[in-house]
């Protein structure tokens, strides 16, 4: 399975059409849904997880009031962009210039991120006096993945087995060797 096949939700509100333009072609290869407001939103949005929220705030509206109406937004794994139609046009024109450096338009996804995420700490592994780089990276990798499968499905195993693809033996002893702490939550 290819990691670009996935692409990055996006949510754009505002009631300015060049905005919409402007950040649909930041984020050329992303699934983009894009209303004037919270009240404009196809009905499914508010169950959608998205990767990148656009708000263009105003006085009677202000960013932050408008993202408590979105339900489930974790800011941790969400880019969120808040700002009057000026800073939101400046933000996009930012964000285009560093999507085109080197003179391609580099598409935004995991794959790329990792690439140059790990790239980095290779380059400095390598400056260092560091050895056997695949299993420290991957269990790099592994942990939050688990962690989050985990919270995915509400701790579970048998179900982050299955997202992950693993046995659920294999998936119980990794939990146990990363020394993963495992919360069911309990359903009312």
């Amino acid at each position: 399975m290819s990691l670009r096949s996935s692409p990055v939700n996006v949510l754009i509100l505002s009631g300015d059409p060049e905005i919409h333009d402007q950040y649909r072609g930041v984020f050329r290869d992303a699934n983009v849904t894009s209303a004037k407001d919270v009240a404009t939103l196809p009905k499914d949005a508010h169950k959608r997880i998205f990767d990148a929220i656009v708000v263009e705030s105003t006085r009677q509206a202000p960013g932050g009031e408008i993202l408590k109406q979105l339900q489930g937004i974790d800011p941790a794994r969400t880019l969120i962009v808040t700002g009057s139609r000026p800073v939101l046009k400046r933000t996009s024109s930012l964000l285009m210039a560093k999507s085109q450096s080197n003179g391609a338009a580099q598409t935004l996804c995991l794959e790329t991120f990792l690439e140059r995420k790990v790239g980095d700490f290779v380059k400095g592994m390598r400056n260092g006096s560091a050895r056997n780089l695949h299993p420290m990276l991957i269990s790099a990798v592994e942990r939050p993945l688990i962690t989050l499968a985990l919270k995915e499905t509400k701790g579970n195993q048998i179900q982050a087995a299955e997202l992950l693809g693993l046995n659920r033996n294999t998936l119980r002893r990794k939990i146990q060797d990363l020394h993963i702490p495992v919360k069911r939550a309990r359903t009312h």
